[in-house]
């Protein structure tokens, strides 16, 4: 059985950017995190403005910044869970595309959803496309147990159900600030139509299909 090479260089490149954020502080944010549209005033060096505003890369580049250790450590811990099963499963190639469309529908949805009356803030993690991975788990393996939990097994589909649901609603009435609901709900929905599509299953039909 082949390594599942993407999700381990994904890994890496996550410790790598974080260690680099280590060092260098906030100044990869300026680039690489995912800002709202427009100019916004972050600092001041003297009398010079740092501004900061949407750039088309941050569409990618923000899932590889985390706000803390904890932050990475939980998407690393779900690609873990979910990426050698699935890059096994739709093979290397497919399953690259995959992460990095979930992690670019994340992101649109953030700008177009996530926009709430505070001052603009910029999004960072990669916990859009793990919830994407998520789906797609859910949709391939629905009955596959997982133990969340010591001693409590929970099927894929009815975790993708949970966290699915309490992303839209703290996404809905605007409850714990600081994280991007429509981010994961965005990974979630993006990621689970490319699998109707891939398998054939939208109007559209696909050059490939992926087998369960």
């Amino acid at each position: 059985m082949n390594a599942p090479l993407v999700t381990v260089w994904l890994a890496i490149a996550n410790a790598v950017f974080f260690a680099a954020q280590h060092f260098m502080g906030d100044r990869p944010l300026l680039r690489l995190a995912l800002w709202p549209p427009g100019e916004h005033l972050v600092g001041m060096i003297g009398e010079r403005r740092i501004v900061a505003g949407f750039e088309p890369h941050q569409l990618l580049s923000y899932g590889f910044l985390h706000a803390d250790v904890l932050h990475l450590l939980l998407n690393l811990f779900g690609l873990a869970m979910f990426g050698p099963l699935l890059e096994r499963c739709m093979g290397m190639r497919a399953f690259a595309i995959y992460f990095f469309f979930c992690l670019v529908a994340a992101a649109v949805s953030q700008l177009l959803l996530g926009i709430g009356d505070g001052p603009p803030a910029p999004t960072i993690g990669a916990s859009g496309a793990i919830y994407g991975l998520l789906a797609a788990a859910a949709s391939l393996y629905p009955d596959r147990k997982l133990l969340v939990l010591p001693g409590v097994p929970i099927s894929v589909r009815v975790l993708a159900w949970i966290l699915g649901a309490s992303a839209l609603l703290h996404g809905v009435l605007g409850t714990r600030a600081g994280v991007a609901h429509f981010a994961h709900l965005g990974g979630m929905a993006g990621g689970w139509l490319l699998v109707l599509y891939w398998r054939g299953r939208l109007p559209i039909k696909p050059r490939q299909w992926l087998e369960p």
